[in-house]
């Protein structure tokens, strides 16, 4: 009995574990995905082969960060890219760097991983 119900809550816990990842790396709208791999392909080459390269970056990217991370990461990145005053303070704001860091892990990863 004792044995029956420890085997049943490790396979409960298994398949939470893995229905949970598979949630967070599906937290990402189509549109995300898609401007993504369209900023993609306009960076590189916009041939099949690199659509599958970019689709491939954007999912391994999904696995490693969520959506509202990202989307962050993203909106900072633009205002660090402007020519504004404000640009400086998004420089040294510590959640901006943390969010920063955690993006361009996740871009390291999908680039070993696609490319």
């Amino acid at each position: 009995m004792k044995n029956t119900i420890l085997r049943n809550f490790c396979l409960l816990s298994l398949v939470v574990i893995l229905f949970d990842s598979k949630l967070r790396s599906n937290d990402f709208p189509t549109l995300a995905r898609s401007e993504f791999v369209f900023a993609c392909m306009s960076s590189n080459a916009s041939n099949r082969d690199f659509m599958a390269k970019c689709s491939c970056a954007i999912d391994e990217i999904a696995k490693r960060i969520n959506y509202e991370e990202y989307s962050q990461a993203e909106a900072i990145a633009r205002l660090q890219l402007g020519a504004s005053p404000r640009e400086e303070a998004f420089k040294s704001v510590g959640l901006s760097k943390e969010r920063m860091d955690k993006l361009y892990k996740a871009q390291a990863a999908s680039e070993l991983e696609c490319f």
